[in-house]
């Protein structure tokens, strides 16, 4: 089966943390002008690292995001008008960085994705962001078609219209999975059905890969989406293989075991690495929570990965409290501890696990920047390890506003009544109760 890896996760024993307070915790730091991290000229953005520098949209538009579902009175009112400087009109496209004509596949379509995040969060209405989106969504088709939909390179420059490569070890290939998504995405909200084919077509080639294509999870955990999508219209799609890309702990990104008797069950390796060994020697704090926001809505689409998404998400959004190496090693015990660090090693300085930072920095906005979506999206039920997961709040596919839906898995032998509260953003100002049968994932809609 192709969620071995997943069914043979042990029950975790440490709680599920307190997104919420953790989100407060984030958000009072990072959002205050005087830790240095928030800048408002010319518009108000972040560093990507609490000690560091940096102006991207991965960290910007997860802020964004972030402040919009789940707001908190530390919050900057970021105003989602700025993602028009990280729009490159030259070419025609959302960029990371406002300046970049240069930019790796991954980059290229994880910021769109989040761009169209913010447009459907904050300003579904507005004419000119959709206008935007559907020339985005244009220029990746033409590149895509420059290429011959073969990412398998770096990525594109877009002066002179052509791919590019430094070491064979930086190749892409699932891009392709993370360009039918936006496809898709352009289909549906730019009303665009030529688009919905280019996403049919894209998906086919990444279903279609022999071996594991991954390279970073964003493109994986984005074709779940899609995939799951396409099949609930009756396309035919493998999405069990292509979630299995991400279920894949032998050639993919996923984290299992324990280090040194802390547990690793469900975080994410950051890229293919140099080798295999080096690629499993650490885990990336954003790359183990960037895939829930996307993968959780798979299951409105494709109730049969119920199961192994909820347990998944349960294991990631526990161990994720590792990246705040409490309890651990760390390189960088000085900074903040409300904002996560970067990195997980298996080994380092000779001690393991240790909480550390990657090339740039240590501690990590960008990871701990969906603080405030896992606040929104994990809801605490009173029952240990089964919270309720929001997987409607985070459907940026549904063109429509969702009902409120969450997915809850008892994989206890005994029933078990969940209480909880939505999100605040969905306006529900009452508890939900739902008695949970043993051994039993259930999506239920309010």
């Amino acid at each position: 089966m192709l969620y071995d890896a997943i069914a043979k996760m042990e029950p975790p024993k440490r709680p599920v943390p307190d997104y919420e307070a953790l989100s407060r915790d984030f958000t009072s730091f990072v959002f205050d002008p005087a830790n240095g991290v928030r800048h408002d000229e010319p518009f108000t953005y972040f560093n990507a690292y609490s000690a560091g520098k940096g102006c991207e949209l991965v960290t910007w538009g997860i802020l964004a995001v972030g402040e919009a579902i789940f707001p908190t009175e530390a919050g900057a009112k970021i105003n989602w008008d700025a993602l028009w400087h990280f729009y490159n009109a030259d070419f025609s496209v959302y960029t990371n960085s406002p300046t970049d004509t240069r930019t790796e596949h991954w980059y290229l379509m994880y910021v769109n994705a989040l761009a169209g995040a913010i447009y459907r969060t904050c300003c579904p209405s507005c004419p000119s962001a959709k206008n935007r989106m559907i020339s985005a969504a244009n220029t990746l088709r033409k590149l895509a078609q420059n290429i011959g939909y073969d990412f398998n390179s770096q990525g594109y420059d877009f002066i002179k219209n052509l791919a590019w490569t430094n070491k064979n070890i930086y190749r892409q290939p699932d891009s392709i999975g993370g360009y039918a998504y936006n496809m898709l995405f352009a289909g549906i909200h730019g009303d665009m059905p030529e688009f919905i084919e280019e996403a049919k077509s894209a998906i086919a080639r990444y279903g279609s890969f022999e071996a594991n294509p991954w390279y970073e999870i964003p493109n994986g955990s984005t074709a779940v989406l899609a995939a799951a999508w396409l099949k609930a219209q009756g396309w035919d799609v493998n999405l069990e293989k292509i979630l299995g890309f991400v279920f894949d702990p032998k050639a993919g990104p996923l984290q299992t075991g324990r280090w040194n008797g802390h547990p690793v069950d469900g975080l994410m390796m950051g890229w293919r690495g140099d080798d295999r060994q080096s690629a499993m020697a650490s885990a990336y704090s954003m790359e183990t929570l960037m895939p829930i926001p996307f993968m959780l809505p798979a299951v409105r689409y494709a109730p049969e990965i119920a199961k192994p998404v909820a347990w998944y998400a349960l294991q990631a959004v526990t161990n994720f409290v590792n990246f705040y190496g409490k309890g651990m090693y760390e390189t960088r015990p000085d900074l903040s501890s409300a904002v996560p660090y970067e990195k997980l090693e298996r080994e380092r300085d000779g001690h393991s696990p240790a909480a550390c930072g990657d090339f740039h920095g240590h501690r990590s906005v960008y990871g701990g920047g969906y603080m405030p979506w896992m606040a929104a999206i994990v809801r605490p039920t009173g029952v240990a390890h089964m919270p309720a997961f929001d997987i409607s709040l985070t459907d940026f596919l549904c063109k429509n506003s969702p009902k409120p839906a969450f997915l809850l898995y008892n994989h206890e032998n005994k029933a078990r009544k969940a209480v909880f509260t939505p999100a605040p953003f969905h306006k529900i100002n009452k508890a939900v109760t739902v008695e949970v049968p043993a051994e039993t994932a259930m999506v239920v809609e309010i």
